[in-house]
């Protein structure tokens, strides 16, 4: 049902369903400067939002029906209360996953994790020792794979957590696509997912193509990798495809279209950052509202979301990110489309 009424609310422009995820900036402060990210220290530690005010957006997420939070950076484990963040979100019901770059997660910040109600850690990696440490320092990735280490140790006679790795496909590290998933596989990781490089994840409104695109001469290796994940036999891992992986050879190409993929941008996703202490509702477009000052439900539906969605409806430079993607929803599409072509 839920498919249903998400293709009917971008099809009406309007939310006729909640939003499946709230994802919450809770700083910019972060231990890396990676190459590719905008992000780290955009803002000071001064702005960021405070404890209570995060528990009330938690609170607006529970009455508005959201089943789950996205706690991101930044790095989230610089927050000390990051701990208590997740408790109240489990005491709400809200599924809690952290972002993490894993570098922090020593023996210590294990056990506290294994103590906790956070129900998934998602590290980011983008390749292996070489490439990772290129992008985002020296022995960071020794770091992430030991913090995994030790985390699967922590979780053997407690499964209440589960461990994915997020791989963001890069010219420098499209070659590594298959030997990262058997990696993560042999590690016991639980899940993977390969996202698109965006221009600047700090400014989406940035159309600039980054240094680390996917140049023209390596398509074809991207194409041959994904062909490899396509035959790869998991012993434990899931490759999540949101979207489908095919996607990226057209996406680097400039050759991907509205028909390929759909955005649900202000449908599925509803992201929370911050500015001046103030907790603010936005999509890729813009703000449309202050959490401090209405409710989650009322600026979901406001003229100001609606008039952000049709930029997402009508947006020309696709960015295939999972947070708008919904690959069931989009079936309804593709079922509609092939319908008008048969007739």
């Amino acid at each position: 049902m839920d498919k249903f009424l998400f293709w009917l609310s971008r099809r009406v422009n309007y939310p006729l369903v909640s939003p499946e995820v709230i994802q919450i900036s809770l700083t910019y402060r972060c231990n890396l400067k990676c190459k590719m990210c905008s992000i780290v220290n955009l803002l000071s530690q001064e702005e960021e939002l405070s404890t209570k005010q995060i528990f009330h957006i938690i609170d607006e997420a529970y009455v508005y029906g959201i089943k789950e939070v996205l706690l991101t950076g930044g790095e989230p484990f610089i927050r000390n209360d990051i701990f208590k963040i997740c408790e109240y979100a489990h005491q709400k019901g809200l599924r809690s996953i952290i972002t993490t770059n894993g570098v922090l997660i020593d023996e210590s910040l294990a056990g506290q994790i294994a103590k906790s109600k956070v129900n998934h850690l998602h590290f980011s990696l983008d390749g292996l020792e070489k490439t990772n440490d290129f992008f985002r320092g020296q022995g960071v990735f020794e770091k992430a794979i030991g913090a995994i280490n030790i985390l699967n140790k922590k979780r053997k006679n407690n499964h209440s957590f589960s461990l994915g790795i997020a791989y963001t496909v890069m010219d420098n590290n499209v070659s590594e696509i298959s030997e990262i998933i058997k990696l993560a596989d042999d590690l016991g990781v639980d899940v993977i997912n390969f996202q698109p490089l965006v221009c600047d994840n700090a400014n989406f409104l940035n159309k600039n193509l980054p240094d680390y695109w996917v140049k023209k001469e390596n398509v074809p290796v991207l194409s041959r990798e994904i062909v490899k994940v396509k035959g790869y036999k998991p012993k434990h891992i899931t490759i999540y495809e949101e979207p489908r992986l095919e996607l990226l050879v057209k996406y680097y190409q400039g050759k991907l279209t509205r028909k390929d993929w759909v955005c649900f941008g202000g449908f599925k996703t509803v992201f929370i950052c911050y500015e001046k202490n103030k907790p603010l509702v936005y999509s890729c477009h813009g703000i449309c509202g202050n959490l401090d000052e209405i409710s989650l439900k009322k600026a979901w539906e406001s003229k100001e979301a609606y008039n952000l969605r049709i930029h997402s409806k009508n947006c020309k430079d696709l960015c295939m990110q999972s947070c708008y993607s919904h690959e069931t929803a989009q079936s309804l599409f593709n079922l509609l489309n092939f319908y008008k072509k048969e007739k």
